[in-house]
């Protein structure tokens, strides 16, 4: 059995399937973790998250990994996301970077695809909730779930009209910059990221912004698109509508 200060702080859980978790630089994120504590047993749509961080790299950020629990308590086999963690005090040293990100966790018992439903929404608004004002998330794309998103930002369409950008305006980003070209191999696989805005202002003129790129693209006939022209459609509209519920306020 693995110590009490080992258990997470909900029950139940696959103690064995922990124990091979927490192996080598591993531990449980605390739930009073100022950097990473809110993801340590939030609920996503049935769902439990599991926080674990690992050790620092060479200046300074953390590495935690997030996976899945259902209500049996079985872990998921795969990681929803491993990525890095960065804290300091100007708000360009507050960032998360996700180096790998899984939204098709496999079970013993099948795969669930947090895309589905709101549980994609709800992670990403969880991952934004960590960041101050200012603060940007990084998101690779270039994992095999991620082809969509790939096709749709190389083909020149808005951040926000793929799958990743729209789920990145979850965590309350509002500007997006795509890193699609390696520079000299060490910037890693292609990366999304996103910026939250530094106060209500910059989000309002942010929010008419993007209203004024998504017009064009929400406002098409669906009956006549299909493929990629589809889904960057219906992505437009509900960036829109997301926009418009939340006017001037950076987190959605």
């Amino acid at each position: 059995m693995a110590s009490a200060q080992r258990v997470p702080p909900f029950e139940p859980i696959d103690v064995e399937a922990l124990r091979r978790l927490l192996q080598g630089p591993w531990s449980l994120v605390s739930p009073e973790d100022p950097l990473l504590g809110s993801l340590q047993g939030a609920s996503l749509d049935g769902y439990r998250l599991l926080a674990l961080v690992g050790s620092k790299n060479n200046v300074g950020s953390v590495y935690f990994q997030a996976y899945l629990v259902d209500s049996k308590g079985m872990i998921g086999r795969d990681a929803v996301a491993f990525g890095l963690r960065n804290a300091g005090p100007y708000p360009g040293y507050n960032w998360i970077e996700i180096v790998r990100y899984e939204p098709v966790v496999r079970f013993a018992g099948g795969t669930v695809d947090i895309r589905e439903k709101e549980e994609e929404a709800h992670f990403f608004n969880l991952l934004g909730s960590l960041l101050p004002p200012g603060g940007h998330l990084m998101v690779e794309y270039d994992s095999p779930n991620q082809q969509d998103t790939a096709h749709i930002l190389t083909s020149g369409y808005p951040a926000v009209c793929s799958p990743l950008g729209y789920a990145i305006l979850q965590a309350g980003c509002r500007n997006f910059r795509d890193w699609y070209i390696p520079e000299g191999g060490r910037e890693g696989p292609r990366k999304l990221q996103g910026f939250k805005p530094l106060d209500a202002a910059a989000a309002e003129q942010r929010r008419r912004s993007l209203e004024g790129e998504l017009a064009p693209y929400a406002g098409q006939d669906g009956a006549e698109l299909e493929g990629m022209r589809k889904t960057v459609r219906e992505f437009a509209i509900k960036a829109l509508e997301d926009l418009r519920k939340a006017p001037g306020n950076p987190a959605i």
